[in-house]
């Protein structure tokens, strides 16, 4: 069995920000770096790139909507349109970026409102997919595990990897509980081991309502933010050691 651990960097501005987030890539496999739309700057951008292509992390781009004051996580009325124009750009710089850096980028994962509405809403699942595809059309898409976006990815041949939270709790749906929820963000460490390995070794997750649904479980995203970050990543590392699962980039291969 393999799992992939992915993280959201980057989501500062400035050198010294850089310095937080580097303790951390060498217990993931996957960062998602924050394209400049929501967070992040060049600055952060070139450090974490430099830093994970040292490491062996894959690298993949955070795009979200424009939404500074609200860290993109405030819906947008956007047409389809206008978000394949504001993914394809934010692709397309970190894209950039990391081949100039000597590296190739991995893979894509959308940030916060603009993540969650395209797991619900076809249409922008299509235009997220042809941005992508445009650039690249062996990018992996990192999208929300039995999402509109995974559907998507599929029919238009795009790999897909189902993604897993570790830190969320979870609607009866399969979707994240809204932050605004009490008990959405899970804040107790062996909560959120027991959580990942239920998802990881049996592909199902307790509901806020108390029920289970089954998921998919590709990789696992670990938030920065989480109190608990570094005692946790180092848990998952022992605990998968002991299960038998393989930590590794995610791949179809």
């Amino acid at each position: 069995m393999r799992l992939d651990i992915n993280c959201d960097m980057g989501e500062g501005f400035g050198r010294l920000r850089v310095k937080e987030d580097i303790g951390i890539l060498k217990w993931i496999t996957s960062a998602n770096i924050a394209c400049g739309f929501h967070a992040g700057d060049p600055h952060v951008i070139c450090g974490l790139v430099e830093e994970a292509l040292r490491l062996g992390v894959k690298l993949g781009a955070h795009p979200g909507y424009p939404d500074f004051h609200g860290f993109g996580r405030r819906a947008m009325q956007l047409t389809p349109q206008e978000v394949y124009e504001i993914v394809l750009y934010q692709v397309a710089a970190l894209d950039g970026i990391t081949r100039a850096l000597g590296g190739e980028l991995h893979h894509v994962k959308l940030h916060g409102a603009l993540y969650n509405e395209a797991a619900e809403r076809p249409e922008l699942a299509e235009a997220v997919v042809r941005a992508v595809a445009d650039i690249r059309e062996d990018l992996i898409v990192y999208a929300l595990s039995g999402s509109a976006l995974v559907q998507v990815c599929l029919e238009h041949g795009l790999t897909v990897a189902e993604e897993v939270f570790a830190d969320r709790a979870y609607l009866p749906n399969g979707r994240l509980a809204p932050r605004e929820l009490e008990g959405s963000v899970l804040i107790s460490m062996d909560e959120q081991l027991e959580q990942t390995r239920q998802l990881v070794l049996e592909g199902r997750v307790r509901t806020v309502d108390g029920g289970e649904i089954e998921l998919a479980a590709d990789t696992l995203c670990v938030h920065i933010e989480s109190p608990h970050i570094l005692p946790f990543l180092k848990e998952v590392h022992r605990w998968a050691k002991a299960s038998g699962v393989e930590l590794r980039p995610f791949s179809d291969r």
